[in-house]
C-alpha cells in the first residue's frame, strides 16, 4: 500500500538523497526541495502529508519559511530538522506550528518513529474532523478491543439471550446496553433501566414489581413495577451485583417462570422481557462468598462481554474528545476547542481511573474554561498533576542541568510519592523503596 506524501526541505544534497532513498524505500513518495524557493514552488504545486524541513537554508530562514508553509496550509504537518547548536530553533519551530523537530545527526529508525507519530496523529484529526460532521454522534472506536466488544454485542443482540456487561465505573456498560437493545428485535419497544444501588432494600420488591393498591399503608393505588413497564422490551439491569440476596431469588423464578406478582397480589401475570445486567463487581467472587446467587450468576451470564477501560483503548481518546464536544455544542454549552499535539498526547496517556466519565469531565471543563482557544498541555488538569504518572515522570524533566540534579529529583518525587501512598507512614515507606528510617528522614530533610 501506498504511504504519504512528503515534501523534503534539505540543501545537503548527500543527505537529502540518503533520506530520500530510504523514505521511498519504507513505501514513502518524496519529493525534494534544496531551498527555499525550491519549497515554495512545490507548496504552490503538490498537496503533501507532512514537511520535512531543515532550519538552516541557504537562501531564506527556515523558521519563516515554515511559518509561511503552515500558513498556506495550516492542515498539513512539519517535522524540522537542526542541528545540536541550534536546539533552539527547533522549540521555536514547534512554537509556530511544527509537530517536532530531530537533532542531526538522527538514525534513520528515529525518523520513521517520528514521520509514524504524526501521520497517526494527522489520521486522528482527520477521524475527528469527520465525525464532528455526522449528524448524530454514535458509539466510535478504533481500539482492537472494543472492536471486540461490538462484535459480541452485534453477534448477540438480534437474540434474546441475557447479556451481563463486566467493566469498571464509567466504561460505556449503559451505552453499550442501549447499543444491545437498539440492534434488538426488541428496539420498538421500551429499554426501562434501574440501578440496583440506588434503589433501598425495602423499595426494590414493589419497584420492580409493582404494588396492588392497599398492600401496605400508604398504598392508595395500583402501580406497575418496572418489570412490567419493560414488556416486549428490555430491561436494563444496572449494578445487579448489589441486588439484595432476598431479591436475588424472585428474580431468579422471574426469569425461569417468565410470570411474577405485584406486591400484595395474588394474580399472577406474565412478563415478556430481555435483560442486559452490569456490574464493576467480580461476580465470582461474590458468588464464592456466599453474596449472590451461583444459579442467577448462570442464568444472567449467557453472554458476559468484558468492557474495556480507557487506559486499555487510548487510540479511543481523540474521537471520544470529538464525540463530547459535538453534544456540547449541541447543548449550546461552552465554545469548541481544539488541541496541540503536547496536550492531546498528555490525555492519551492520562490512565483516567474515571474512565469514559473522567475524560467527559475534563473535556466539559476545557471547552467551558477555554472557549475557542487551542488547547495546551499546561491548560489540561490532569497535567496539574504529573507526579503521580510514574510512566511520565521523566517526560516532565528539563534538560539543561547535570545528570546529578536531574536524579535528585527524580528520587526527591518518587519518595514524595511512596509517602503519599503509605498516608505518610515513614518506615512502611522505607520498606518499600529499601532504605533505613535513618536515610529516608535524612533524604527528606534535604528537600526542606
Amino acid at each position: 500500500m501506498t504511504k504519504a506524501k512528503l515534501l523534503l526541505v534539505e540543501d545537503d544534497r548527500l543527505l537529502a538523497d540518503l533520506m530520500c532513498e530510504s523514505l521511498e524505500e519504507a513505501g514513502y513518495r518524496v519529493r525534494i526541495a534544496r531551498t527555499g524557493a525550491e519549497a515554495m514552488e512545490a507548496v504552490s504545486e503538490e498537496s503533501f502529508d507532512l514537511v520535512l524541513q531543515d532550519i538552516q537554508l541557504p537562501d531564506a530562514d527556515g523558521l519563516e519559511l515554515l511559518d509561511e508553509i503552515l500558513r498556506r496550509q495550516p492542515q498539513w504537518k512539519a517535522l524540522v530538522m537542526t542541528a545540536f547548536a541550534t536546539v533552539d530553533r527547533g522549540v521555536k519551530a514547534m512554537k509556530i506550528g511544527a509537530f517536532d523537530f530531530l537533532v542531526k545527526p538522527f538514525a534513520m529508525d528515529v525518523l520513521f518513529l517520528k514521520i509514524e507519530k504524526v501521520l497517526q496523529f494527522r489520521q486522528m484529526e482527520k477521524e475527528v474532523a469527520a465525525l464532528k460532521a455526522e449528524e448524530e454522534p454514535k458509539l466510535v472506536t478504533r481500539s482492537p478491543a472494543m472492536t471486540g466488544v461490538l462484535d459480541m454485542v452485534r453477534v448477540s443482540a438480534p437474540t434474546d439471550v441475557a447479556v451481563l456487561l463486566l467493566g469498571e465505573s464509567g466504561t460505556g456498560k449503559e451505552l453499550l446496553a442501549d447499543l444491545v437493545h437498539a440492534q434488538s428485535k426488541r428496539h420498538r419497544r421500551p429499554c426501562i433501566k434501574i440501578n440496583s444501588a440506588a434503589i433501598p432494600e425495602n423499595l426494590m420488591e414493589s419497584e420492580l414489581f409493582g404494588v396492588e393498591r392497599g398492600a401496605y399503608t400508604g398504598a392508595d393505588r395500583s402501580r406497575q413495577g418496572y418489570i412490567e413497564m419493560a414488556a416486549g422490551g428490555t430491561l436494563f439491569l444496572d449494578e445487579i451485583g448489589d441486588l439484595p440476596l432476598s431479591m436475588q431469588g424472585k428474580l431468579l423464578r422471574v426469569l425461569q417462570e417468565k410470570t411474577a406478582f405485584r406486591v400484595g397480589g395474588n394474580k399472577e401475570f406474565s412478563v415478556d422481557f430481555r435483560l442486559v445486567a452490569a456490574t464493576n463487581c467480580n461476580l465470582r467472587e461474590l458468588v464464592e462468598q456466599k453474596r449472590f446467587r451461583e444459579d442467577l450468576y448462570y442464568r444472567i451470564s449467557v453472554m458476559p462481554i468484558h468492557v474495556p477501560p480507557l487506559r486499555e483503548r487510548r487510540e479511543d481518546v481523540p474521537l471520544l474528545i470529538a464525540t463530547f464536544q459535538k453534544r456540547m455544542k449541541q447543548a449550546g454549552v461552552g465554545g469548541e476547542v481544539d488541541f496541540t499535539p503536547e496536550a492531546l498526547e498528555l490525555l492519551c496517556n492520562y490512565d483516567y481511573p474515571g474512565n469514559i466519565r473522567e475524560l467527559k469531565n475534563i473535556v466539559e471543563q476545557l471547552t467551558i474554561r477555554f472557549p475557542g482557544e487551542s488547547i495546551k498541555g499546561r491548560q489540561i488538569p490532569v497535567s496539574l498533576n504529573k507526579d503521580s504518572w510514574v510512566g511520565s515522570l521523566f517526560e516532565s524533566f528539563s534538560v539543561d542541568r547535570p545528570l546529578k540534579e536531574a536524579v535528585v529529583e527524580f528520587e526527591d518525587r518518587y519518595i514524595a510519592k511512596v509517602l503519599k501512598s503509605t498516608g505518610g507512614n515513614k518506615t512502611k515507606a522505607a520498606g518499600i523503596l529499601g532504605l533505613s528510617r535513618q536515610m529516608l528522614w535524612e533524604k527528606i530533610r534535604r528537600k526542606e
